[in-house]
């Protein structure tokens, strides 16, 4: 599918067209800028390698779009606030619906993890689209490696100061100390209010 037109052909685009044409698009045929992307205040950088978009109707005979496609972009690491790189795939299959009843209602179950149901009335912008698709697919806590190591320690060793102060293990050699249970004499509360 050749676009030699303005990107103003995007801004209305016609996702039920497109899907029962089993088109296409991609990054080597039209240029898009990605604003929010760009500015972002999680990203310090980033760069679209390539994307595609594509248009088929499933074995349901529902609308299906899939955007696919790389980016790279560098992270601020919510460990040590450093930056840390990323290379992310995404691949997303959208079953188009005419609303958000209908999406509300669709069986989750038929669903795998790669596809989701969009309400999609009528035309849409195929750019901003796109760059919500490239946003989703960015890490929600990004991390270097050793920083995920340094984090698990740090938790596991406050968990087990945690556990040095309330949890007394009765298997431990020494002496044992009377653990207090709040409500350890309420049956015999009980029993004595029946008399």
């Amino acid at each position: 599918m050749r676009h030699k037109g303005p990107l103003k052909q995007f801004d209305e685009f016609d996702a039920w067209s497109f899907s029962r044409s089993g088109e296409r698009i991609c990054s080597d045929e039209v240029k898009f800028d990605f604003p929010r992307l760009a500015g972002d205040e999680a990203i310090s950088a980033s760069h679209v390698d390539h994307w595609e978009i594509s248009g088929r109707i499933n074995a349901k005979s529902e609308s299906v779009i899939r955007f696919q496609g790389r980016f790279s972009a560098e992270f601020s690491c919510v460990v040590c606030g450093s930056g840390v790189q990323h290379v992310i795939d995404f691949d997303r299959h959208l079953v188009l619906v005419t609303s958000e009843s209908q999406a509300d209602v669709y069986d989750e179950e038929m669903l795998d993890e790669q596809t989701d149901v969009v309400a999609c009335p009528g035309a849409i912008n195929l750019r901003d689209w796109l760059e919500d698709e490239i946003l989703l697919a960015c890490p929600m806590f990004p991390k270097h490696d050793a920083c995920t190591d340094v984090a698990g320690r740090s938790w596991r060793d406050s968990e087990s100061d945690e556990d040095t102060d309330d949890y007394q293990d009765d298997t431990a050699g020494g002496p044992k100390q009377e653990v207090q249970r709040p409500f350890a004499n309420l049956s015999d509360l009980l029993k004595g209010s029946k008399k």
